[in-house]
């Protein structure tokens, strides 16, 4: 429980003020992984202190949120990956051997990453289960490249099979009224980032 000190309410534990701040990441809709280790237990601190509290805590992480909007923030993280995402991309654009949806899921990935981007999304079109299952082979195939790219931003190009999100009580997505059903995801790390993008099936 919060304790409050001369009207600034304060958390009686990191703990609890981890569970708060995560919260507050919901509703603003910013992830908490945009954050460095050692800036988020700086503010965890901060909420927990009769001097600056919980009001203090969550400014920090709108700053935090509004840095990552600003456009040095993003021409730095586009430097950072744009050696690799280039070097990627000339050996899986136009090339008849790579299914388009990998190469438009790879780009879609490194926009958001430059963006500041949530950490879920959602691929456009609906695939079939066959088409689903033939990408995940061409998505491990962007990673062996990703893999020999020299500064390795990009790793982790993993996947799930098919699931049936509604049947597992999954359906919803937030406070949305969009229902989910059948549903495969792809990963993918940049930099220190993983990425989870949903592609719906037919």
């Amino acid at each position: 429980m919060t304790k409050e000190y001369k009207g600034v309410v304060y958390a009686e534990s990191e703990k609890e003020a981890e569970e708060l701040l995560l919260a507050f990441c919901d509703r603003i809709d910013f992830s908490r992984e945009w954050i460095s280790a050692a800036t988020w237990k700086n503010t965890l601190e901060i909420a927990c202190t009769k001097e600056n509290g919980i009001d203090t805590a969550e400014r920090a992480v709108l700053k935090d949120m509004q840095d990552r909007q600003s456009a040095t923030q993003k021409q730095a993280r586009r430097e950072k990956i744009s050696d690799d995402r280039d070097e990627i991309l000339g050996q899986i654009e136009d090339v008849d051997t790579f299914d388009d949806h990998a190469v438009s899921i790879f780009k879609q990935v490194c926009a958001q990453y430059i963006d500041g981007g949530g950490l879920n999304m959602t691929f456009g079109p609906k695939l079939s289960q066959d088409r689903y299952d033939d990408l995940c082979g061409h998505w491990r195939r962007v990673g062996g490249i990703a893999v020999k790219a020299e500064n390795k931003v990009f790793r982790g190009f993993d996947y799930l099979p098919v699931e049936n999100k509604e049947q597992k009580g999954k359906g919803t997505t937030g406070d949305t009224l969009e229902r989910r059903t059948k549903q495969g995801n792809f990963f993918c790390t940049v930099v220190n980032i993983r990425f989870n993008i949903h592609i719906n099936i037919s």
